[in-house]
């Protein structure tokens, strides 16, 4: 299960707020999925070539097409801040 003092943590380096009640909700919700990761770490996985057979071809998807799109001030035009045709990106690792 995960602490409160983990889970604190965490909402700090994701520079997240949460309530107290947030904060119970979001507790049980992160130790389901790591229970639920802990499970699928235990599960043993091999490989089948009759299963592997009927997965997904590659040749059935579809194919990648490269596009040039010469009007770059409508892409910088979405971003709050942009310096040189570049989005300005607030720090947030310290």
């Amino acid at each position: 299960m995960i602490t409160k003092e983990d889970l604190t943590t965490l909402c700090e380096l994701s520079r997240l707020y949460l309530s107290e009640e947030e904060m119970e909700s979001y507790g049980k919700e992160m130790t389901d999925i790591m229970n639920l990761m802990d499970t699928i770490g235990e599960s043993d996985f091999e490989y089948n070539p009759i299963d592997m057979a009927n997965a997904v071809p590659f040749t059935s998807l579809r194919t990648d097409e490269v596009t040039t799109f010469s009007d770059m001030d409508k892409i910088v035009e979405n971003g709050p801040e942009t310096t040189e045709n570049q989005f300005v990106v607030p720090k947030v690792v310290d």
